[in-house]
C-alpha cells in the first residue's frame, strides 16, 4: 500500500461520514416540521409522540454507528 491508496480510503470514509451527517440534518428538519405540525393539532400528542421518536432515533442512531459501521 502507498500513501496514496491511504488517502483515497481516509477521503472515502470521511465522505461516507458526511453523507451520514447529511442525511440526519434532513431526517431532523422534517422531524421537528412534523413536531411542530403536531403541536397545533394536540400538544399532549405532540409530547408523546416527540419523546417516544426522539429515543427510538437516538437508539437507532447509536447501534448503527457503533455496530453496523
Amino acid at each position: 500500500m502507498n500513501a496514496d491508496e491511504d488517502e483515497g480510503a481516509g477521503l472515502s470514509g470521511q465522505r461516507e461520514w458526511f453523507r451520514f451527517g447529511v442525511s440526519l440534518a434532513f431526517l431532523y428538519a422534517t422531524f421537528t416540521l412534523g413536531v411542530f405540525s403536531l403541536l397545533r393539532v394536540n400538544q399532549s400528542v405532540a409530547l408523546v409522540v416527540t419523546v417516544g421518536a426522539s429515543i427510538a432515533f437516538g437508539v437507532a442512531i447509536t447501534v448503527y454507528v457503533l455496530y453496523l459501521k
